[in-house]
């Protein structure tokens, strides 16, 4: 008799939600953060990116604080990086010159992009290989949204 009970207490207020839940509709222009309707499919403009040499290319302000510093040259041509290969570490791989930019010469990876072997020697982390992953090549262009963070 108690579950008879509850069942149909639990039915009833089934019942009464999906009644009340009739009356609420949201459009689909006021879902998410988008000021037009879900269905639109709006495309970002066309960019280039930057031919500058990575010597004159200079350095854009990052997104946020402590954001990955952004790839100051086209990449494609050292694309893919992969496990297997990863042409940006013959330029950056220099364990000996971490924390000193030189004008002019690529920026060393920073310490935290290696780890230390039983020998005390600094190799490549492979939590750190596959730069393009933090690392976008420089765009000069407006975000597509707001950055607030």
């Amino acid at each position: 008799m108690k579950q008879k009970l509850l069942m149909l207490a639990a039915l009833s207020t089934f019942a009464l939600g999906c009644s009340a839940v009739g009356d609420l509709a949201v459009l689909d222009d006021s879902l998410g953060l988008s000021p037009v309707s879900v269905f639109d499919n709006p495309a970002p403009k066309a960019f280039e990116y930057r031919d500058l040499d990575p010597k004159v290319a200079g350095i854009l302000p990052r997104s946020w604080e402590d954001a990955p510093p952004q790839i100051p040259h086209r990449a494609e041509k050292y694309m893919p990086v992969n496990a297997k290969m990863n042409k940006c570490l013959e330029c950056h791989d220099e364990p000996g010159k971490i924390g000193k930019k030189e004008k002019g010469k690529p920026t060393p990876m920073s310490e935290t992009h290696y780890v230390k072997s039983d020998k005390g020697e600094l190799g490549i982390s492979n939590k750190r290989y596959v730069c393009t992953l933090c690392h976008a090549p420089q765009v000069d262009v407006a975000p597509i949204m707001a950055n607030t963070f």
